[in-house]
């Protein structure tokens, strides 16, 4: 059963996706040509980052090895290089689409894009969600923080590409509801993982998640969107590179206050 806290992170995860894709669901002319938010992008990048490896990565270790002490490999590595690749390869996928989409209709894309999209960055919301759920309060709350900020400026791009495709009206609403729910629903799932399994399973399967999460915070963090990854495309300013060393300064700092990220 969902504690308050986590009620109020799925309360306000919901309306924060809902604020960040107002403007292109219901201002669809003009939302066509907006641009985002790059400095924000740069700081969520930095968050990323140092949540991915700071937080997660030792966390999933630190687990792991509880569930398999005689097992002498680097599990947690490669379950991070994995999802890593999934979601490159899924990048790639999108924007195979898109290149084929410009070159046969200039004003509205195939809907097929903005489908992958929300498929592509629902998937790795869950897995969000589900750390949040497994995590220890202190280190959700931060988990929670990053989640808005990506969840707002995620919400912004999947809408948009949303109007600048063929989809009518109320199948934009029903596809991009289905992205605002996702990380929510990780939530639940990672709540509830505490009344289904035993101690030892439970281990297993934070480490597990926790591992996942890495890789895809690794993922947003780098690769996200290729050619307009923030550490590519945002960082390039020395106001950019600065705001992502912010954001990856305060997520150390919160790792030197709380400790251990999880304790079994």
């Amino acid at each position: 059963m969902l504690t308050t806290s986590q009620w109020i992170f799925l309360i306000t995860i919901i309306l924060v996706t809902y604020a960040g894709g107002y403007y292109p669901l219901f201002r669809r002319e003009k939302a066509r040509q907006a641009e985002g938010f790059p400095l924000g992008g740069a700081f969520t990048a930095g968050v990323f980052l140092a949540l991915s490896l700071i937080l997660m990565y030792p966390s999933a270790s630190k687990l792991l090895n509880k569930s398999f002490p005689d097992f002498d490999y680097p599990i947690v590595s490669v379950l991070v290089l994995c999802v890593f690749l999934v979601l490159l390869g899924l990048e790639h996928i999108i924007k195979n689409f898109e290149r084929k989409s410009a070159s046969t209709n200039n004003q509205l894309s195939n809907p097929t894009i903005p489908i992958i999209m929300t498929v592509m960055i629902a998937i790795p919301s869950f897995f969000l969600g589900t750390a949040l759920g497994v995590s220890d309060p202190s280190t959700a709350v931060f988990i929670w923080i990053a989640i808005m900020v990506h969840k707002s400026s995620a919400a912004f791009a999947l809408a948009l590409k949303m109007v600048r495709s063929t989809l009518t009206r109320n199948q934009t609403l029903i596809i991009f509801s289905l992205f605002a729910l996702s990380t929510p629903i990780g939530i639940i799932f990672g709540e509830d993982m505490h009344d289904y399994l035993s101690s030892e399973t439970l281990v297993f399967v934070k480490g597990f998640i926790l591992a996942l999460a890495s890789g895809t915070f690794l993922y947003m963090a780098t690769l996200h969107d290729l050619e307009h990854a923030p550490l590519i495309k945002s960082c390039v300013t020395k106001k950019g590179f600065f705001i992502m060393l912010c954001g990856f300064t305060i997520t150390l700092l919160v790792r030197l206050l709380i400790g251990e990220a999880h304790h079994m």
